[in-house]
C-alpha cells in the first residue's frame, strides 16, 4: 500500500496515547469504515497541526471561576438602619420605664441614633455574598493528558472516504474520533 500525502486524507485526528488511537480505530470498523479508508499513522505524520480543542480549556475556565465580592446594597443599608434605629429606641424608651432616672427624651434620642448606626454597619459589612462561585473547586482542575508520543508511536489516524458526498458518513467518523480523545487537525481535506 503506498503512503500517501497528508493532504490527501478527509478527515486527520491526533491522540495523546497510542492505546486511544488504537480505540478510535477499532471503534470506526466496528461501526463499518473499511481499511481503505481507516489509517493509523505516526506521530509526525499530522497536518500543520490547526486543532480546536473539544475539551476544557484552561483560559476559559478561568473566566468562569472568577470570582468578586458584591459591594453593599444602599437600600439594603437604609432599610437596615431604619429598622435597627426604631428597635433599639423602642427599647431604649422601654428601659426609660423600667429605670426612671434615665431621663426619657434623651435616652430615646440616643437608642435611635445607635440603632441608625448597628443597622448601617450590619448593612456596610458584606455577609459573604460573592458573585461568581457557583460551586467549583479550581483547586480540582483536570490535569494535561499524558504525552505518550515517542518515536513511531502511530497516534495519528486518519480517513479518506471514496465518496465525499456524504456528510453523514464523514460526521460520524469525526464523532467517533472526539469521543475517543483525538483532536482534529483542521488543516487537513482535499480540496477538488
Amino acid at each position: 500500500m503506498q503512503q500517501q500525502q497528508h493532504a490527501d486524507y478527509d478527515l486527520l485526528a491526533v491522540f495523546a496515547e497510542e492505546a486511544k488511537a488504537d480505540a478510535a480505530v477499532t471503534k470506526l470498523r466496528k461501526e463499518g469504515f473499511n481499511e481503505e479508508e481507516v489509517y493509523q499513522l505516526a506521530s509526525g505524520a499530522a497536518g500543520k497541526g490547526e486543532f480546536r480543542d473539544h475539551r476544557s480549556n484552561n483560559s476559559r475556565s478561568e473566566y468562569f471561576l472568577q470570582t468578586k465580592r458584591s459591594g453593599p446594597n444602599p437600600l439594603l443599608v437604609v432599610a437596615l438602619a431604619i429598622i435597627f434605629g426604631l428597635v433599639v429606641g423602642g427599647l431604649s424608651y422601654l428601659a426609660s420605664f423600667a429605670l426612671p432616672n434615665l431621663s426619657e427624651p434623651t435616652t430615646l434620642i440616643i437608642g435611635v441614633i445607635l440603632g441608625l448606626i448597628i443597622g448601617a454597619i450590619i448593612g456596610i459589612v458584606p455577609m459573604t455574598r460573592v458573585r461568581g462561585n457557583i460551586g467549583q473547586d479550581p483547586a480540582k482542575g483536570s490535569a494535561a493528558p499524558p504525552k505518550e508520543r515517542g518515536n513511531g508511536a502511530k497516534t495519528v489516524v486518519a480517513l479518506r472516504f471514496p465518496d465525499t458526498d456524504n456528510p453523514a458518513r464523514k460526521s460520524r467518523a469525526r464523532a467517533i474520533l472526539l469521543n475517543n480523545g483525538g483532536r482534529i487537525d483542521r488543516s487537513v481535506g482535499r480540496r477538488e
